[in-house]
């Protein structure tokens, strides 16, 4: 019934989904030898929905965007989304917010579109003034550039600390149909759930109403995008945008309907853990990528809670940076949870070597094999509570002389 077929982190002309417009170049406002606006223009009939940082100081693009996805937009025009990367228009007071209406009026004016319809993101450094007119005289060069292009120049444009691109292009079956998901994003450092300095853009040609869109998204967020953490800070521009164009539709039973609603759901959750998973995969000076998971918790928020205790902390990240079995920081960071746990039945692993069991550590641990184990660059931790029958999973990475080197003169 589902055949698919992906080209993770590659652009290409047989994925590309009618109705979605991308094009890019360079504004000169931080980066002068780079495309760092992007312009995504989709067709009419199209549907958006959103996730949005939880940050109590979002940035002007966050609350622009916010309000307008909750507006119900023309679908007989476009969808207008632009991104900008060197500059996050966060806290930046009024102007702010001018200058999304500035931007706005011109892309509507250029588009022939309700201002309800346009959309935006920023990227870069917080509390700078953003040179508004400056991106608006672009507005007429973008325009002309408009094609169903390469997913990689896209990204590109809206990177910033990142040194890779991240996209995701699917083409999947349901019922002899075929439809496809391209997706992009970009997210480095300030990494933390409720999303982090992290963008992502996902388009799909699957029809489905505006409400179920909503939920999907909200969804898959929580099973994605706020399970990763580089750094344990939450960014004030997260945004996860979701739209389909509707062009590809399915002529159902109530039956059959739910059930392709459940893969696209699937489908559209994989291309989210794909991107979320590349997010911390390019950590600012990451070399390894680690799983923590927690599993026979007796509920699920405990789970997470020790999950992210263990991919937060300091010690632990650093240890196994320098490839040590430090299973004693684990131990910290589970007992600084204050989650009230039967001692003697913790069980911890690191790359599915059991090293603590019993309250205690086990004595007959092959250190020449565990050593070798910790050279590989993906770590899994595991945490068996014994408690019950609930389990969370959080992506993370080490933390190196790199993250201090590239954050400590990031405005330069």
């Amino acid at each position: 019934m589902i055949k698919s077929q992906t080209r993770p982190g590659k652009g290409s002309k047989s994925f590309i989904i009618a109705g979605v417009n991308y094009a890019t170049c360079c504004s000169g406002t931080k980066y002068k030898n780079r495309d760092d606006l992007l312009l995504i223009v989709l067709d009419p009939g199209s549907y958006i929905s959103a996730c949005f940082t939880l940050s109590t100081m979002p940035s002007a693009p966050v609350i622009w965007s916010k309000k307008n996805v909750k507006k119900l937009h023309n679908k007989d025009q476009k969808l207008i989304l632009l991104v900008n990367a060197g500059n996050a228009n966060a806290f930046t007071g009024k102007r702010g917010l001018l200058a999304c209406e500035k931007k706005a009026r011109a892309l509507s004016s250029v588009f022939k579109c309700d201002t309800k319809n346009i959309f935006f993101s920023s990227t870069g450094v917080i509390g700078e003034q953003l040179p508004y007119n400056n991106i608006i005289k672009h507005f007429d060069i973008l325009k002309e550039k408009l094609s169903i292009s390469d997913l990689k120049a896209a990204s590109n444009a809206i990177l910033t600390t990142d040194l890779k691109p991240k996209t995701y292009t699917k083409k999947f079956k349901i019922y002899n149909e075929i439809f496809t998901i391209s997706a992009l994003a970009k997210g480095s450092g300030m990494i933390m759930p409720n999303m982090a300095t992290m963008l992502a853009f996902i388009f799909t040609d699957f029809a489905i109403d505006k409400q179920t869109l909503s939920t999907f998204t909200k969804n898959a967020v929580q099973e994605s995008f706020n399970r990763i953490s580089v750094d344990g800070d939450t960014s004030t521009s997260d945004t996860v945008f979701v739209a389909t164009t509707n062009k590809s539709n399915l002529d159902l039973t109530k039956d059959k309907k739910k059930n392709a609603l459940d893969i696209f759901y699937n489908e559209l959750k994989a291309a989210m853990i794909d991107l979320a998973k590349k997010i911390v995969m390019d950590g600012e000076g990451a070399r390894k990528f680690v799983t923590v998971r927690v599993k026979n918790a007796k509920i699920v928020d405990h789970a997470r809670k020790i999950c992210f205790s263990i991919a937060n902390s300091i010690l632990v990240k650093t240890a196994i940076a320098g490839e040590d079995a430090n299973w004693g920081r684990l131990i910290m960071a589970i007992g600084k949870t204050k989650i009230k746990l039967q001692i003697t039945k913790i069980k911890i692993y690191i790359q599915n070597i059991l090293l603590c069991e019993g309250g205690q550590g086990i004595n007959s641990i092959d250190e020449v094999s565990l050593s070798r184990a910790l050279k590989k660059k993906n770590v899994e931790v595991l945490i068996d509570l014994a408690a019950g029958e609930k389990e969370f999973t959080v992506w993370t990475s080490d933390l190196t002389e790199d993250y201090i080197k590239i954050n400590a003169d990031y405005r330069s």
